[in-house]
């Protein structure tokens, strides 16, 4: 199924959208694979659902090593993928619209 976001402006997700302002606090289990969502188009934030799809962003797998909550990030300007870096402080993620890119 395709996300909400899965097109901006009539055109394929090459540009992370923003799907939230905040990380998002997320139980994961020790063993089991994640796919995260980077293209923000996801409507299963902060994991894929497949909305890349219609562009050239690709989701992040990871595994995790234990079993304990981490926070994920959602504005997808991370430069340590899948996990919150601070990015989303910076003013640009700030005052981005959610569902569109960073200018």
């Amino acid at each position: 199924s395709s996300g909400i976001n899965a097109e901006y402006g009539g055109k394929p997700v090459d540009k992370p959208l923003v799907a939230g302002r905040n990380p998002h606090y997320t139980d994961l289990k020790e063993g089991k694979t994640y796919m995260w969502c980077a293209c923000g188009a996801s409507t299963h934030q902060p994991f894929c659902d497949s909305s890349h799809t219609r562009g050239n962003l690709t989701p992040v797998a990871f595994t995790a090593e234990k079993s304990k909550a981490r926070w994920l990030c959602m504005c997808k300007q991370t430069k340590d993928p899948p996990y919150c870096d601070g990015s989303h402080l910076d003013v640009e993620v700030q005052t981005a619209k959610e569902g569109q890119p960073v200018s």
